[in-house]
Formats: C-alpha cells, sequence, structure tokens
C-alpha cells in the first residue's frame, strides 16, 4: 500500500514541476536569449519481493536547458561581424555621400576656378576678370576647407563613438562579472546544478558584447566564464572586470585609441580588434577617412604647387614677375613633424614638399636607429623606404625622400626617438590664397619676341617660355636679346647689349622648325627660356626678345595656368587634379557599395545563425501546450493513483473492523 502512495506522490510531484517548467516556458517566450528548458525524469530505484522488482515510481533527475555552444558562438561571431560592417558602412556612407555630393564636393569649385581663368585668357586686361579669379581662387580654398572639416569633423565623431562604445563594453562586462558572481553562489545552493535562467542571461549579454567586441570565452569548474578580446587580453575574469579604456595616440592627441584595462595605462589594442562596432570605427579612420584626407590634401598641394610654379614664370600689371598663387602649410612653410610621446630626445624635425607628382596619400614614420642612421617607413603598406643618413657633417641636415618632400633635423635625436611625418594631410585644412591684388596676377608672359620687319624669309618665332630658374632681370637689364641669322654657317648668332653671347644651329634644308633653350647660348644662368624657330631665314634675318614690360592685353600666361586643369600633375604626373578628385570619390564609393553588399550577406547569415539556434533553444506555443495537456492529464492520472491507494486503504481497515 505505502508503494503505491509513493508512486502517486512521485507522479504528481514530477509532473508539478513539468507543468511550471512548461508554464516558464511560456511566460518567457519573448524573453531575449531565453532557452527552452525541460524536465529530465526517470524511474525511482524499485523495491525488491518475492515475485520480483515492485515499480516505486518516478523522480526528476535535472531541468534541462536546450542549448547548443556551437550554436550560440556562431551568433555570437556572425553578430559581431554584423556590427563591424554595419558602423563601417554607416560612417563610409557619409564620406560618400559628402564626396559624391554636386553642390558639396570639390569638383564644381575646381572647374569654376580654372573657368575664371579661361576668361582671364579671354580678356586679360579686364579688371573684372582677373576680379572673378581671385573670387574662385577664394571660393576654391573655401571649398577645400569646407570639405576637410566635414572629414575632420567624422573625426571627432569616431573619437566620442569609440568612448561610447568603451563605455558600453564596460557596463556589460560588469554584468557578465556579476552574473559570474550568481551562477557560483547558485551553484553551490543547487548542489551543483546548473541555474539555467542565469546562465542565459550571460549568454544574452556575451551576444550584446560581440556587438560591439568580438570575444572569445573560456569557462570555469564553477561555471564561470573567463572573456577575453584582442590578441588575448582579458576582458573578464571570474567576477572581476577589467573592461577597456582609451588613451591619446602617441604621435597625435586628438586621435583615440583602445588599452587593454579602464585606467587607459595599459597595453593599446586597437590593431588586435578585428570585429565589432570598435573595429567598425578603427578600420573606418584607418582605411577610409585617413587616406581621404591625404587624398584631398594631395590634391590641394597639387593645386597649389604647380600654380605658384606656372605663376612665377609670368609677368603682372607691376612689370613684376609673378609670387605665389597659393599658400600652403608644408608647401609654401615647413610644417613640424609630430612627436612620438615617449621620445628622450629634443629633436625638432620639420618636413617640406618639393614634388607634388610624386606624393602618395600615406603618412610616414621616421625612427632614429642611433649612429646618425634613420629608417622611414611608409605606414600605408609597412614598407621601409630607405635607411639614410643625417648629422654626418652637423646639424641641421636635409634628406630628401623620393616620394616628394624633404626632412630636416636640428639635432641628434635619441636612439629609438619617433616622428610620424604627414606630408598631405593638412593641405585642403591649410590652402590660402596669396595673391589678394588684381594687379598681381600674372596673366603675362615675361618676355616678348618680334620679328624684324625687314626680314626677307618666311621664318617665324614662336612658344616663347620661361622656367622656373630664369633670373629675367638679369638677362634683360641692359636691353633685348637679338637673333641674327647666319646662311654661310646655318646658325642665328645671339647678341645681348654687352655683346655677342654665343649661337643656335639651324639648317633650313633640313629641318622645318626647332625648338631652343637661349640659354645655352646665353649662359647656364640663363637656363630655361624657350623659343621655337620655324620657316626658313634668310641671310640677316632678326629677331628680337625683350622684357615684356606693360604687356596689359599679354595671355599666354593666362593660357598656360589655365592648361593646367587638363595637364597630368599628380602621380608621377599621370593624373589631373579633377582625375585624382574623381578617383578618390569612385574609390569611396566603391568601398562603401562593397560594404554595403557585405552587410546584407552577413545579416542573412546572421538570421541563419539565430534560426537555427531558435530550432534548439526557442519556445514553440503549440509545442508547450501539447505539454501542458499531456502533462496535466499525467498530474491527474498520478491523483487517481493516490485517491485508488485511499480506497483500497479504507476497505482493508473496513475488513478487519
Amino acid at each position: 500500500m505505502a508503494d503505491l502512495f509513493g508512486s502517486g506522490v512521485s507522479g504528481l510531484l514530477a509532473y508539478q514541476r513539468a507543468i511550471a517548467t512548461t508554464g516558464h516556458n511560456i511566460s518567457n517566450v519573448n524573453t531575449d536569449g531565453y532557452s527552452r528548458q525541460q524536465v529530465e525524469m526517470s524511474t525511482r530505484i524499485p523495491q525488491p519481493s518475492g515475485a520480483g522488482y515492485i515499480g516505486s515510481g518516478v523522480k526528476v533527475d535535472n531541468v534541462r536547458r536546450m542549448y547548443d555552444q556551437f550554436v550560440t558562438e556562431q551568433v555570437q561571431n556572425h553578430t559581431s561581424q554584423d556590427g563591424y560592417l554595419n558602423k563601417f558602412y554607416d560612417l563610409a556612407s557619409q564620406v560618400d555621400n559628402l564626396l559624391a555630393d554636386p553642390d558639396a564636393g570639390l569638383d564644381p569649385a575646381v572647374q569654376d576656378f580654372f573657368n575664371s581663368i579661361n576668361g582671364l585668357a579671354d580678356n586679360p586686361s579686364s579688371t573684372s576678370a582677373r576680379q572673378v579669379v581671385l573670387s574662385q581662387a577664394e571660393s576654391l580654398t573655401e571649398r577645400f576647407h569646407s570639405v576637410d572639416g566635414r572629414l575632420a569633423s567624422l573625426e571627432d565623431s569616431a573619437n566620442t563613438r569609440l568612448e561610447n562604445i568603451v563605455g558600453e563594453i564596460n557596463a556589460l562586462a560588469d554584468s557578465i562579472a556579476e552574473v559570474n558572481k550568481n551562477i557560483g553562489l547558485a551553484r553551490d545552493l543547487a548542489g551543483g546544478s546548473p541555474p539555467n535562467d542565469l546562465l542565459d542571461q550571460r549568454d544574452e549579454l556575451l551576444r550584446r558584447l560581440s556587438e560591439y567586441v568580438p570575444v572569445s570565452t573560456v569557462e570555469q569548474e564553477d561555471g564561470a566564464v573567463n572573456v577575453f578580446v584582442g590578441n588575448g587580453q582579458t576582458l573578464v575574469l571570474n567576477d572581476d572586470a577589467q573592461g577597456l579604456g582609451t588613451t591619446r595616440n602617441a604621435f597625435d592627441a586628438s586621435r583615440l585609441e583602445i588599452t587593454a584595462g579602464r585606467s587607459g595605462d595599459g597595453p593599446v589594442i586597437s590593431d588586435q580588434l578585428k570585429g565589432g562596432e570598435i573595429a567598425g570605427v578603427l578600420d573606418f579612420r584607418s582605411e577610409v577617412l585617413d587616406p581621404t584626407r591625404n587624398k584631398l590634401g594631395r590634391i590641394a598641394v597639387g593645386i597649389a604647387q604647380s600654380m605658384n610654379d606656372q605663376h612665377q614664370l609670368g609677368m603682372d600689371l607691376n612689370n613684376e614677375l609673378g609670387d605665389d598663387f597659393f599658400t600652403v602649410a608644408g608647401l609654401s612653410t615647413p610644417s613640424r613633424a609630430l612627436d612620438h610621446s615617449a621620445n628622450d630626445g629634443s629633436t625638432t624635425v620639420t618636413y617640406q614638399v618639393n614634388d607634388a607628382s610624386s606624393l602618395t596619400e600615406s603618412d610616414y614614420r621616421l625612427e632614429y636607429l642611433g649612429g646618425n642612421q634613420y629608417e622611414l617607413t611608409r605606414l600605408s603598406d609597412s614598407t621601409v623606404l630607405d635607411t639614410f643618413t643625417l648629422g654626418g657633417g652637423g646639424y641641421p641636415d636635409t634628406y630628401t625622400s623620393s616620394e616628394g618632400f624633404t626632412i630636416t633635423a636640428d639635432s641628434a635625436p635619441q636612439t629609438r626617438d619617433r616622428f610620424l611625418i604627414q606630408p598631405t594631410r593638412t593641405g585642403a585644412e591649410d590652402i590660402e590664397p596669396a595673391v589678394d591684388n588684381v594687379k598681381d596676377i600674372a596673366a603675362a608672359l615675361p618676355i616678348r619676341g618680334e620679328k624684324d620687319v625687314g626680314n626677307l624669309g618666311n621664318a617665324e618665332l614662336g612658344n616663347l617660355a620661361v622656367g622656373a630658374g630664369t633670373d629675367l632681370p638679369t638677362v634683360f637689364a641692359e636691353g633685348p636679346v637679338t637673333l641674327t641669322f647666319d646662311a654661310a654657317a646655318n646658325e642665328f648668332d645671339v647678341t645681348t647689349a654687352s655683346g655677342p653671347s654665343g649661337t643656335l644651329a639651324y639648317d633650313p634644308s633640313t629641318v622645318s622648325s626647332a625648338d631652343f633653350d637661349l640659354g645655352t647660348a646665353l649662359g647656364a644662368d640663363y637656363a630655361d627660356i624657350g623659343l621655337t624657330i620655324s620657316g626658313t631665314p634668310l641671310d640677316g634675318d632678326t629677331f628680337t626678345i625683350s622684357k615684356n614690360a606693360d604687356a596689359v592685353s599679354d595671355n599666354r600666361n593666362a593660357l598656360e595656368l589655365a592648361g593646367l586643369q587638363e595637364t597630368g600633375i599628380l602621380e608621377n604626373q599621370s593624373t589631373t587634379f579633377q582625375s585624382a578628385y574623381g578617383q578618390m570619390v569612385s574609390e569611396v564609393g566603391t568601398r562603401t557599395h562593397q560594404l554595403d553588399i557585405n552587410s546584407e550577406a552577413q545579416k542573412t547569415l546572421l538570421k541563419q545563425a539565430e534560426a537555427t539556434r531558435e530550432g534548439i533553444s526557442g519556445v514553440n506555443l503549440d509545442e508547450e501546450a501539447a505539454n501542458l495537456s499531456r502533462f496535466q492529464q499525467a498530474y491527474q492520472a498520478s491523483a487517481q493513483v493516490i485517491n485508488a491507494a485511499q480506497s483500497m486503504f479504507d476497505t482493508l481497515l473496513n475488513a478487519v473492523r
């Protein structure tokens, strides 16, 4: 009789727990991260008898969490990659929209500026045309400032986002550490049984954490998990949340980096983070934002240097050679390299652009190796460009890089001192017009050539041009230079106001035209005075070259300036300004489009992983309703067993009264 009562009671207790667990599942059907629970039962130890073993009922062995570690980790990994691509795409699309905007982008301003120079070439004596050039130069520099300023604001935004993400990571790390502690206590109270709801809570915290940073976990014997990021940096150790921190970049204090540990004094691990929103921000900064600012700055430096070089070869309305048209720090004046925060020396390193056509989009690291030896590394691909000597003959000393800039050190650094060189980073920010008076625009060439009216041949003089090294005031200080053809010698005799200077060979029987550098006749100090003679001169024919004074209507240098728009200036003189800008826009657009495609593909993978987890751990209300009905019937049947045992017991008592 006692066995019958025991069996009935065991069934009541078991199915009561099954019903309670089913109700718990139903109640948490919409709880994020909840894993369906299932009561596992087994038979109680049967009682021996002469007729064999008699069953004694059922017992609850465990409340099992329907959980798959591999699938859960897959969800976390896909969540991390989804967070990375979403954040990267979000930020990159802002740069893409900025550069491609026809109203806010650079291309219209460049076009308007060169249109104004073409307008000046059409009417070089017009004061209004000259004023339009000055106005468009101002508009162009303002557009450079505007675009670069918006890119710089994204740099500030990246810092803010990193601080916010680190705050979220640390808050989640604190929660995981607290749950670790509670899991240990709960296991002790339950004799080692796993606290399913706390485990689900921790898994959900880890999933949310993986949105921000990829993690790896190691479970301890007491049920706690240690959480690691990067290359094994500890985020959570048992119930201690060590977290992450931020610190200023060792070269650029305006830029934040990520450190292990909240204090910001730990090792910098920015380069070790390869997923999650935090890596999306960091990779956007290094792979899109920095190269874009450098490319934009390179265009600004290229425009400034080419305009300056050509403008200096022209003559203004004051009968003076042209001056700089634009100023840019690092081109017009040296810029100081950024010192590493750990440098022990007091050396100042400066750099200055000397050849815009050789500039790249990269930054550079200069490191002092000791013994007057320096190492220059291009950071875009970590290539060591050169190891060279400075200071062998004393300081200051200068080194010229093959990539368009010079480096000057004013003293010997300490060994392993490092410096960051950014030849183009501030170009768009710093460019300014240098000409502010319409009379200072050098639209004319500084020399002019004339054909003597008494010439009998049909030879013509053309293509007069001057180079950067020409000392024009000295050449024409005493008067014009005369070219007189000597038919017997097939050459032009070059004569200055001081007398004969040299000859230029020209044989009309073998050539129809020839290009000359007048400097070969005048001497090396006056190189780069170019001219072309064509046709057939006769003996005694004369040409005169003189200073182009009061050339109000001369547009020859304006035409040269306008021609810079279609001239290859950048990338070893293979790319125009607008082509370089178009390439920059295209590269950012292509990268943004790839991120969009990859992000959508990653969302699909994440949904598939979540569906797989849901199939294993999710609550199905139809299934739970069926279980509830089945467990209720079993509970009622167990109650009937107890009722039958009671009736039998009453019958037995009545029989012996």
